[in-house]
């Protein structure tokens, strides 16, 4: 078994950035990658990137193109679309799914985040049929319909806003008291009419039939549980 100098797990911008400086000092890299494309959670961030230090970008992917660009004479070798098996921090070692071994001085584990999921009975039934992806990128697909969004931070927030330019009733279903969110979207958020904000409430079900035509929703002090029709669903 050929022995490396760095494995790194996942080829995010962490992933990508620590390939670049275990090239500046020449060594023996490998950079692994569950997915077909470098990235990471840039590829599904679609608004406008503007808090990254010396550099602004139009959405997640164009950011990733400029990782990209910026490593590709890089001398470290990319495996995509790899399937790990098994991982041995203290041996340093990793078995793929092939049975293939890799074994290394120092690794590396930038697997970065996966987007939160709810865990309640249709959410994963109804992907791609009502489940938003994006508020700025499939707002198009769901303009004219109402939708819920679920969740409190500046993410669920900002498309909640993004959804109310073209929805006609955007719900923000948030489980605790107050937001997350900064300051300056809590702002927009209560002056936007078209939004209304159900706080220490949860999402215990989503339904529908082809596409989604409701949520049932728990609120706090509530004797039982409403449905509220929607035809579409985000979760941030």
């Amino acid at each position: 078994m050929a022995m490396h100098d760095v494995l790194i797990i996942g080829a995010g911008p962490a992933g990508l950035s620590a390939a670049r400086w275990c090239d500046d000092l020449g060594l023996d890299t490998i950079v692994l990658e569950q997915n077909e494309e470098v990235g990471g959670q840039l590829l599904s961030v679609h608004n406008p990137i503007e808090n990254y230090l010396g550099v602004q970008a139009a959405n997640g992917p164009e950011l990733r193109d400029r990782f990209v660009e910026q490593t590709k004479n890089c001398d470290f070798d990319l495996w995509t679309n790899v399937e790990i098996e098994g991982i041995d921090l203290k041996a340093r070692r990793i078995t793929l799914r092939t049975g293939e071994s890799l074994k290394s001085i120092a690794m590396i584990v930038a697997t970065g985040l996966r987007r939160r999921k709810l865990g309640i009975p249709g959410e994963t039934d109804f992907e791609g049929r009502g489940i938003i992806e994006s508020g700025l990128r499939d707002r198009n697909l769901f303009a004219g319909k109402d939708v819920c969004v679920i969740g409190g931070g500046d993410a669920a927030v900002e498309n909640a806003l993004l959804l109310a330019e073209v929805c006609p009733t955007v719900t923000l279903v948030h489980r605790n008291k107050a937001l997350r969110a900064r300051r300056e979207f809590g702002e927009r958020l209560h002056a936007n009419h078209c939004i209304t904000v159900f706080r220490e409430s949860v999402v215990r079900r989503i339904w529908g039939g082809e596409t989604v035509e409701a949520v049932e929703i728990e609120r706090a002090g509530a004797i039982k549980p409403f449905q509220m029709a929607v035809q579409g669903v985000l979760v941030r």
